[in-house]
């Protein structure tokens, strides 16, 4: 066989083993991205849920709400989901011998992680997308969902059992509500005028809405009855009526704020334009955006010789260190925001200091996975787990024995 046509096969050979390696590490990557997702918005939706409904808010706000949230999310979930799904793959092989096999082949970690940083870059992108540009309006969209929620403007829920004013004078109080307080059941409704006039109603049901210029909220009731008393008259007057509206004056709110007052609702390009406005909180969010997305990139680096394991033991060892350390380095970013972000320490010592840490242990984990003789770099921690677990086990059956 010819040199060329042996360069030619080599080559196919290794375009599909990269097509193999993005096929076992995308599907991992997806599985997570969607649980993590799923898992962090449900721990939110219980919050939400609790403020809307103190707040006496729509319901239905709660799921506007969480979408906004979900671009906050994946500045987390973006890095956990590289993480395991290169660290799955690589295990997954290594437990199959198809590692050894490819490596017996002469290809090193530094070409079987190739196809991971394709990955990576194309993450990045995401990133810089949602984060830089994406995240800020849903930032934004958020705190007036939770500035009309506070202020009324979304409308208030009528609780039942209980008196709710509604203003000019009107109390409402119902012993039923569906649709999150829009339609109602078995009303009473009492109206007072300053001059003492008083209507007292009653109604089988009624519901909510909006006159076109906004300007009134209508109460039409159904199938009641209206007692009238006026002072000056020596008996009340009441009327039996199947359909009847009740205006109510719609308050006005106050405005919510226009968006790219604080930081974190700002665009990277934004950012970039003020940065020598010489407000810290921007100079510091810049750099955290920065530094967020320089670690998906090395991401990759600290997966792959995390996921190489001993056939014998099997251990997900890899997998607990890995997580551990993307959620610590996780937190210091936060913290280095809102430490920089007051003006009091340099962004430099907060969010790049930890990032620096980060990226020589990543460049440490990966030269043992790469370079150094059994190329696991867990194993000394898991001889030692394994030493712990064997001498518990042992003290346990020496109870069993005593006992």
């Amino acid at each position: 066989m010819k040199p060329d046509e042996i360069q030619t096969k080599s080559g196919h050979m290794l375009k599909k083993i990269d097509k193999y390696i993005l096929r076992e590490t995308i599907l991992p990557l997806v599985v997570t991205l969607g649980i993590s997702a799923l898992l962090l918005l449900l721990e939110k939706m219980l919050t939400l849920f609790d403020f809307v409904i103190n707040q006496g808010g729509p319901i239905d706000i709660v799921w506007r709400m969480l979408g906004n949230l979900m671009p906050q999310y994946l500045t987390l979930v973006l890095p956990l989901s590289m993480f395991l799904g290169v660290l799955l793959a690589v295990r997954k092989m290594a437990m199959n011998s198809e590692l050894d096999a490819m490596m017996a082949t002469g290809m090193s970690l530094n070409r079987l992680i190739v196809p991971s940083i394709y990955i990576a870059v194309f993450l990045l992108v995401v990133n810089i997308i949602v984060v830089g540009f994406v995240q800020p309006y849903s930032s934004y969209a958020y705190q007036g969902l939770v500035f009309d929620i506070r202020s009324g403007a979304l409308g208030a829920s009528i609780k039942a059992g209980e008196f709710t004013s509604l203003g000019d004078g009107l109390t409402i109080r119902i012993e039923q509500s569906e649709d999150s307080g829009r339609k109602l059941i078995d009303i009473f409704a009492q109206k007072e005028s300053a001059d003492g006039h008083i209507q007292s109603i009653n109604a089988e049901r009624g519901n909510f809405f909006v006159t076109p210029d906004k300007r009134f909220l209508i109460l039409r009731l159904y199938n009641g009855t209206i007692i009238d008393l006026d002072m000056n008259q020596s008996r009340p007057n009441i009327i039996n009526f199947k359909m009847d509206d009740l205006p109510i004056k719609v308050p006005n709110f106050a405005s919510f704020r226009n968006r790219g007052i604080k930081a974190p609702e700002m665009t990277v390009v934004e950012l970039w334009h003020a940065r020598n406005s010489g407000d810290p909180a921007i100079i510091a969010t810049l750099n955290s955006r920065a530094a967020r997305a320089l670690s998906i990139l090395i991401v990759p680096f600290l997966a792959l010789p995390l996921g190489l394991v001993a056939k014998r033991s099997g251990r997900a060892l890899g997998i607990t260190v890995g997580v551990v350390i993307l959620l610590v380095y996780h937190k210091m970013l936060e913290f280095g925001l809102d430490f920089s972000a007051s003006g009091d320490i340099s962004p430099w010592l907060v969010i790049w200091l930890p990032t620096l840490l980060f990226i020589l242990l990543t460049a440490r984990i990966y030269y043992i996975g790469a370079y150094k003789v059994g190329g696991i770099p867990l194993r000394n921690i898991e001889l030692l787990f394994e030493v712990v677990v064997e001498a518990i086990g042992r003290l346990f059956r020496r109870l069993g024995t005593a006992a």
